[in-house]
């Protein structure tokens, strides 16, 4: 634990000199109707850290993911965005394994700017890529594709995030579904100009069958500084079912 969190300030620190101005998501668990603007690149860096004590054993198991999310700007209200990540798992006592995940390639499309019309409305239409090694446990071996609506609304001071949708799974095996539902949705308070309390809960239908179902409640913040040149953010995370105990994710990122 102590070298993520010293990896985590190395690189925020690496960032804050190349960073330049930027308006940011909002969020940190759904996606947000705000994208880059126009010829924007945005960098952002995201660790994850799961814990689950699985039932009926004495088995621990820790997992590890990293992700580097590069969105571009294609136009004020397109982005295009490519998510490769690198996971790795350890059950104590037990094997272990690490390495390139599965990637992801994403497209969003606003159509309503709550800027000017009060609501944000926008599709997400995503390719999930097979890049790691399923029999090593680091990816899924299938092609799945999946779109999103995402809504947003402020009310007062709260601005709140929907995200509904769900994935078609390719060649999924006799025991796979071939679809997977989710919903998400996430309460945003600003408590200054720059650093926000985030409240998130989703929900998501079991991929296997006789696996469990996702229901997950995650309490967290994002800061930007007042230039507006980078973001951090992070979030715990507990789960209402069996899919594991408890999790967090921090993140930063620049855009250039």
């Amino acid at each position: 634990m102590k070298s993520r969190i010293l990896l985590f300030i190395a690189a925020v620190l690496l960032l804050f000199p190349v960073a330049v101005h930027a308006e940011w998501e909002r969020t940190v668990s759904a996606s947000d109707t705000r994208l880059p603007d126009d010829g924007k690149l945005q960098l952002t860096l995201w660790g994850g850290y799961w814990e689950t004590a699985l039932e009926h054993t004495s088995i621990e198991l820790k997992e590890n993911e990293g992700k580097l999310k590069i969105a571009y700007g294609l136009t004020d209200n397109w982005s295009l965005t490519l998510v490769p990540s690198y996971y790795s798992w350890d059950s104590d006592p037990g094997p272990s394994n690490s390495g390139l995940s599965d990637t992801v390639v994403m497209t969003t499309y606003r159509f309503m700017d709550e800027a000017e019309s009060g609501w944000g409305m926008a599709i997400q239409g995503n390719l999930y890529v097979p890049t790691g090694d399923g029999d090593k446990g680091l990816g899924t071996d299938r092609f799945a594709s999946g779109a999103k609506l995402l809504l947003s609304k402020k009310i007062g001071p709260f601005i709140g995030v929907v995200n509904l949708g769900g994935d078609m799974i390719f060649n999924s095996r006799d025991y796979e579904k071939d679809w997977v539902g989710e919903a998400v949705l996430e309460g945003i308070y600003p408590l200054t100009g720059q650093l926000s309390l985030n409240v998130a809960l989703s929900g998501k239908t079991k991929r296997f069958d006789g696996s469990e179902e996702g229901a997950e409640m995650g309490v967290g913040f994002r800061f930007t500084p007042k230039r507006g040149d980078l973001f951090l953010a992070g979030m715990g995370y507990t789960s209402f079912t069996d899919l594991y105990d408890w999790g967090m994710q921090l993140a930063v990122g620049v855009e250039f």
